[in-house]
This record gives C-alpha cells, structure tokens and sequence, in this order.
C-alpha cells in the first residue's frame, strides 16, 4: 500500500544517520547550535518568559527532562519552555523562499528537549537538528503556508514532530500518527505577522511545539491521527491550492547549510537593508540632525513584512519590541542613531526616545522589482541618505554575513553568541558552553545540560 505524505516524512526521519551528513553540513551544524543557544539564554528575563517559566512552574513543576536555567518538568512544557526561549529575542536563523520563509531555528527546543529526553549523543543531537531544519526547509522551498494565510509556525507540526521522534527512538507509524495529530490541529494563521505586532508574534512557536509533544506522546499510548492530513479530502493541500511534491525517498539532510542566520536582532527582511546602512554609515558618516530622507529600495517581501506592505504599517505606534523589530522604519533610524541593532535597541525607553521617533518618519522604503526577481538567491538592498545641506550618499549590497552563500564562520556565532549572553551566564559557564558545542560530536546532551542547568535565572 503506497504511503501518505505523512508516514513519508515519517520514513525519512526514521531512516536518517549521522553518517549521512555532509562534512559542510557537521561543520555548520555546531555554528547553528551556539546560535540557538546564545538566543535561548539572552531570552532569560524578558516579560513574556517570565510568564511562560510561571506557566511551566504551575502546571509542570516537575518530570524527568531538565530545563535550561534549572529545574524539570515534563516533556511537553520543556518542549514549550525551550521553544519560547531559542524564538522571543527575534535572532534565530532562517530558512528563506520567494514568498515564503520560516524561522528553522523554532525547531532548536524540541530538538534540544527530544535529546535530553533520549539521552541523546552529541552525535544524535547534531543529526536531530539537520532532520528539523531540513523538514522545515522542504516544505517553505515547496509548500505556500504563508501566501495562503497559514504561518510558518503550522510546518513545526511536520518538522519538530518527526525529528523529536527520530532521537527518542519511537517507530515509523508512532511519527507519522503524531504528526498527523499535530498537522491536522496546531495550525496557526499569517496574520500573527500583521501590524500591530503582538507578543504572541516570539511565542506561538512555542505553543506549536507544545502541540507536537503532546500529539507525539498520545500517538505513543497508541492514539492514531488522519494519515491523510495532507493530501485528502480537505486537507492542507486543499488550503494551500497546490499539491506538496516532496520526493522525500531522495531527499538529504542538508537544510542547516541552506538556513541563514541573523546579524541583527531583527526579523530576517531587514538583515540586508541593516547590513546596507551600517555599512553606508562607516564611508560616510552623517549627523543624524541633518538627515532629510532616507530611502530604502528592498524586496518585495522585504517590504511587505516590514516595511508597509501586505502585513500592514511599519511606521505608526512603534512603542514595543514586537513593533520594533518588525518596522524597517524604526531598524534603519535607531541604526544611524546607534550604529548598532542588538537588545539595546529594543529596551523600551530607547523604542520611546523622541530622537527616534523622529528619524524613522524621515524613512520611506519602496519595493524594487530587481531586487524581488534576486531574492532569495541574492538578498539587496540599496540606502540613500539625502541631507538638509544638500548632501546625497548611497550604498547598494548584493548580500551579507550569515547568508548561504557567506555563512558565519565558528568565529562569526561566537561573537555573536557573546554580545547576545553578555551579562546573562557566568562567564567561566559560556566559556565551557562554548567549548562543549564546538566538539559537540564527542560530547553527550547530558554534557550539554550540566551546563545549562547550571545557568542561573535573572532575578525580577
């Protein structure tokens, strides 16, 4: 009996070896993990943590799999505790399509969560992160969620699921009965995008994950899911309009040396236009007080996102994080301010500061059709700063640090990884941390848990 689509992503889970990456692929895959890790602890703290680490502490205050930061609690709520931290600070890396994107980092804390529950290898660990990416890569590179109104979070019900089963071990149809599950009832929608932003914009992943856990464990006990979520009767094919042609008999393992990880604290469209005025700002520097435009030429999705288009006004009531590190307005002003985008930018009373107010209305982004047909294979963006006293300067770049065809180097994560930590794990800790993760292959997820166990969480 031929297979569904699902018991076939299922089937390329349960078959996948270590020895079947890429020397790129082990190369990149520890770059990936500090990244991960490095957003996780820089999440510790934030608002909205504090409530998910509230959550788990009333409703799971303890289980058999270890939290980062300390203490236990149970498979489901540490999948969802983990999630939330590797999402909210907005630095994970992505996979990129020409309409469709996703943050393939999301799939870090089920991962983690799935090894230390299994015990897992360093080895398994590393493979468990190439299944969830590259599950997560196929299906943007050939699914349209996001052009159809689903979001990016609903294909962790694909790739968090199978990867989580494959590292603890569970059979083929266990898999394909939990993602299944999950498929057919975590699906989450586009407009978590939209302008306002909410805070639920860095969390919904989480609650996917959650989902996942909670959906692979009943398939556990033995509870069977619609196998035929995808391609039947109304099932997300028919949402989408397409069909999902997946050859998943044939696929590799590789979806981490396609992702692209973050520069910047901000969503993945802006990367480029930050990287292009940065860059501007070093030849030529300018006074802030005498900037009379400044225009940004992007694309097309670049600007739908965050710069005013299909997802609504990037420029108006930009008082939160959540605003903040969707609006390229706001991005571009506080880099010239700053000369920086990291969690500074972000803390509430520098979003509020009358300078920036004031600059980012002086920004106007345009979609350039160029730029559109390039991307995702080529990421460019163009700044011109026009001045009050008649000066004219402008910077064009075809791409930037973190992407595919330039990924950061072990070098590159680490100093990332350190502005991201600073001030948030002993240093004696991220140093071990950092050492663990780059001979991660000889190393346990037990290993990597006496670390993270050991970090303490900010007080209020």
């Amino acid at each position: 009996m031929e297979l569904t689509k699902v018991e076939r992503i299922a089937s390329y889970a349960c078959r996948a070896k270590f020895e079947d990456l890429s020397s790129a692929s082990r190369q990149q895959i520890p770059v990936h993990i500090i990244d991960s890790l490095g957003c996780q602890i820089a999440a510790l703290g934030s608002g909205p943590i504090n409530a998910c680490r509230a959550q788990v502490q009333e409703f799971a205050p303890t289980g058999n799999v270890p939290l980062i930061a300390g203490g236990t609690s149970n498979p489901v709520f540490a999948s969802f505790w983990h999630t939330a931290l590797v999402r909210y600070v907005d630095a994970m890396d992505n996979a990129l399509a020409p309409t469709e994107t996703a943050h393939t980092g999301d799939n870090f804390g089920g991962v983690l969560t799935a090894a230390a529950i299994a015990n897992s290898s360093g080895k398994e660990l590393m493979l468990g992160v190439a299944i969830g990416w590259s599950i997560q890569t196929l299906l943007v590179k050939y699914g349209n969620f996001m052009t159809r109104g689903l979001d990016h979070t609903a294909q962790l019900a694909f790739s968090v699921t199978a990867a989580a089963g494959r590292l603890m071990g569970l059979s083929q149809e266990v898999i394909a009965n939990g993602i299944a599950m999950a498929a057919a009832s975590d699906a989450s929608f586009a407009g978590i995008r939209a302008k306002p932003l909410s805070q639920w914009k860095g969390l919904a992943s989480s609650q996917s994950t959650l989902g996942a856990f909670n959906a692979l464990y009943l398939a556990k006990r033995g509870v069977e899911g619609p196998l035929g979520i995808v391609e039947g009767p109304n099932g997300i094919e028919h949402l989408l309009g397409k069909p999902i042609d997946i050859d998943w008999e044939h696929e590799k393992y590789e979806g981490v040396t396609t992702a692209t990880i973050k520069k910047y604290v901000a969503m993945i469209h802006t990367q480029s236009a930050i990287e292009c005025i940065l860059s501007l700002l070093k030849k030529h520097p300018i006074d802030p007080t005498k900037i009379q435009t400044i225009e940004a030429d992007v694309p097309q999705i670049t600007f739908d996102f965050s710069g005013g288009g299909l997802y609504g006004s990037a420029a108006t009531k930009i008082t939160s994080k959540e605003q903040a590190d969707h609006s390229l307005p706001y991005l571009l002003a506080v880099a010239v301010l700053d000369k920086e985008v990291m969690q500074p930018q972000f803390l509430p009373e520098r979003i509020q500061r009358k300078d920036v107010q004031d600059l980012l209305k002086k920004v106007q982004i345009k979609a350039d059709d160029k730029f559109t047909k390039l991307y995702p294979k080529d990421f460019c963006s163009r700044i011109t700063i026009r001045t009050t006293d008649g000066q004219t300067v402008s910077h064009e770049i075809k791409n930037y640090p973190g992407m595919p065809s330039n990924p950061f180097t072990w070098d590159d994560a680490v100093s990332k990884f350190d502005e991201l930590t600073d001030g948030y794990i002993d240093k004696n800790l991220a140093t071990d941390l950092k050492a663990l993760v780059k001979e991660m292959e000889s190393h346990s997820t037990a290993d990597l848990f006496k670390i993270l166990t050991a970090i303490k969480y900010p007080k209020s």
